[in-house]
This record gives structure tokens, C-alpha cells and sequence, in this order.
């Protein structure tokens, strides 16, 4: 059995299964009919949320400090950027207005 070579090989219709033996030379062929295509689609479109169940059960979910935690990270450094580009944004205008509109 160690010395056995298994391919196969798919067709529209069917599936080949074709074993060669190396030492005896011999060669099996084997063919199984496939199940009808239509099936498949609908018991697919089901097992999808199966899928995304399966995917959020796997997920590390953070606990309520480190979300908490993180959104206070995140509200803060909002605020800081927003008077950051503020700031930049109000001496940018005071600049062009008294450089470029001479001194309004």
C-alpha cells in the first residue's frame, strides 16, 4: 500500500479516482457520481451564518475596563487634534489675511 500513487482527476459530471500500483503495474479505476449541484447552493447559504457565529465565538472579546479605557484613549486624542488643526487652522487664516489682504 506504501507504494501507491492516487490522483484524481474531476470531470463535469463524475469523479475518477485512478490508483496506480508501482510494483505491480496495475491500474484501478474507480468512478463515483457527484451529487446534484442544486442541493448545495442552499444548504451553503445557511451554513454562511453558521460560519459568522462560528468566527464571533472565536473572537477575544475586550472586558468593560479596556473598552472603556480605550474609548476615553480615543475621545482624547480627538479632542487634542481637534484643537491641534484648530489652532494651526486660525493662525494659517490670520496669516494669509494680514500678509496676502494686507492687514484686515
Amino acid at each position: 500500500m506504501a507504494n501507491k500513487e492516487q490522483t484524481k482527476v474531476l470531470q463535469p459530471d463524475n469523479e475518477i479516482k485512478v490508483t496506480q500500483d508501482k510494483k505491480n503495474q496495475q491500474v484501478t479505476v474507480k468512478q463515483k457520481k457527484s451529487q446534484p449541484q442544486a442541493a448545495q447552493p442552499k444548504k451553503r447559504r445557511f451554513a454562511f451564518f453558521a460560519d459568522i457565529i462560528g468566527e464571533l465565538r472565536k473572537a477575544v472579546w475586550p472586558t468593560r475596563q479596556e473598552t472603556l479605557r480605550l474609548t476615553l484613549i480615543v475621545l482624547g486624542i480627538c479632542i487634542a487634534m481637534g484643537i491641534f488643526l484648530g489652532a494651526i487652522d486660525y493662525g494659517f487664516s490670520e496669516l494669509v489675511a494680514k500678509v496676502l489682504l494686507g492687514g484686515k
